[in-house]
């Protein structure tokens, strides 16, 4: 009897430390890309992604501002209509080319341990911490 008790109490404890994922879960938030798998994050140079209360997003690629729209339904997110400045930026202009095809592609998120997690087809594609 004691083990199935504590099997309950161990199941309650961990889902009361699970975040939930809903759209209002990432709303007026700013986050700093801090792992990107696959790609060089360029130094000294910042990622960021910003949603406010009505799910438009901002941000920065590294070198240009971006904006446009995310559609959020669960876990699923869609990234559209983004738009950027045009500045030339010869160090990292790949570096935003693939970052903003990223956001382009994700189809999902998680939050967890403070770091929103955007997948691309159930495959980690960026990590961000959020920013103070």
């Amino acid at each position: 009897m004691k083990k199935i008790l504590l099997g309950f109490m161990l199941i309650f404890a961990l889902q009361a430390c699970s975040e939930k994922t809903t759209a209002d879960s990432i709303k007026n938030t700013k986050w700093l890309l801090t792992e990107w798998p696959g790609q060089t994050l360029p130094i000294g140079k910042e990622g960021s992604l910003s949603f406010d209360a009505e799910n438009k997003i901002s941000g920065k690629s590294f070198c240009n501002g971006f904006g446009g729209n995310a559609v959020i339904n669960g876990s699923t997110i869609k990234f559209e209509q983004i738009f950027g400045t045009m500045m030339f930026c010869e160090e990292v202009g790949q570096a935003e080319k693939i970052y903003l095809d990223g956001l382009r592609t994700v189809n999902s998120y998680k939050l967890a341990g403070g770091k929103l997690q955007l997948f691309i087809d159930g495959k980690v594609a960026m990590i961000f911490t959020k920013a103070e």
